[in-house]
């Protein structure tokens, strides 16, 4: 047996050594080398983000006078618009607030939000999953939602140093209570993600056999609603629309339906993570296991 043939014979066992090890050796060991392997790429991954920022940056830089003044013109315009809607907002918090007050209903859970840049996604794999810039060193915490504006992206999966893996609403691993546009009784549905390849969509389930959506122009799909039940996702947040009819399933004790995500989600340059100010009731759940063990 020559060296080629020698060398090649040692990477085989080598192979097969490690794939029994992560098959068969303890979770510990399989969490430290996953673990590992993120902290290891996570530099290459963030190199990689500042690179096209920079490459943008360069981009903008060369553009003319005329096209930057043009630019902002249009700037002036959006932003006077956006002062109309900030004290439209303002109006409305303060209604809110008054109504809180003669309801004698407690406030909402209080959040700080971190924004990041997306650095990869996975949109082609089971999981429909992203990762953004953002880490434990931020104060991003397991399970913080995952929002564009007021629509939804998905909720954080696990968390590393200076990065975080995210679950899409997509992903089969993503479930969420809502509310359905026109039931005005507000009972409670159950979305999941269904990811099918690299087709990314959602289902709707546990609708209630005598709902139908609201009428309205063609193309004004349903609105699907977050709850705020279970303290993760605060209430009100877009979670998508209804594509189609509702259908029956089959043992014709509910209705369920396709769910369009409120946002193109393989066009995510920037997100936003909710990270709640005080712990939520999964966390203080999860401590006290942890307490108990010990």
């Amino acid at each position: 047996m020559n060296r080629d043939q020698q060398g090649a014979k040692a990477s085989y066992v080598l192979l097969t050594l490690v794939f029994l090890l992560w098959c068969f050796g303890p979770s510990v060991v399989r969490r430290f080398t996953r673990e590992a392997f993120t902290e290891f790429q996570a530099p290459a991954l963030e190199l990689a983000g500042k690179g096209r920022d920079l490459v943008r940056y360069w981009e903008l830089r060369s553009r003319s006078s005329e096209e930057l003044a043009e630019a902002g013109r249009d700037l002036g315009r959006i932003n006077a618009g956006l002062e109309l809607k900030l004290l439209e907002m303002k109006n409305l918090a303060e209604e809110n607030a008054r109504l809180r007050t003669l309801l004698s209903y407690g406030p909402d859970p209080e959040y700080r939000t971190v924004v990041a840049r997306v650095v990869s996604r996975d949109s082609a794999g089971w999981w429909q999953r992203i990762t953004i810039r953002k880490g434990r060193t931020d104060g991003v915490r397991p399970f913080s939602p995952v929002v564009f504006g007021t629509r939804v992206v998905g909720r954080v999966a696990q968390v590393h140093l200076t990065t975080s893996e995210v679950d899409l609403i997509t992903s089969p691993g993503f479930r969420c209570t809502a509310h359905l546009e026109g039931d005005e009784q507000r009972r409670v549905v159950l979305l999941s993600g269904t990811a099918t390849g690299s087709r990314g969509t959602a289902l709707v389930t546990n609708v209630p056999t005598d709902y139908s959506p609201p009428a309205g122009p063609v193309g004004d799909e349903a609105k699907v609603l977050t709850t705020g039940i279970g303290g993760v996702f605060p209430a009100g947040l877009l979670l998508g629309y209804i594509s189609g009819h509702p259908r029956t399933t089959p043992k014709g004790d509910f209705k369920e339906a396709d769910i369009a995500p409120a946002r193109d989600l393989h066009s995510l340059q920037e997100v936003a993570v909710l990270v709640p100010v005080y712990p939520t009731p999964g966390e203080q759940l999860t401590e006290s296991r942890v307490d108990d063990f010990r």
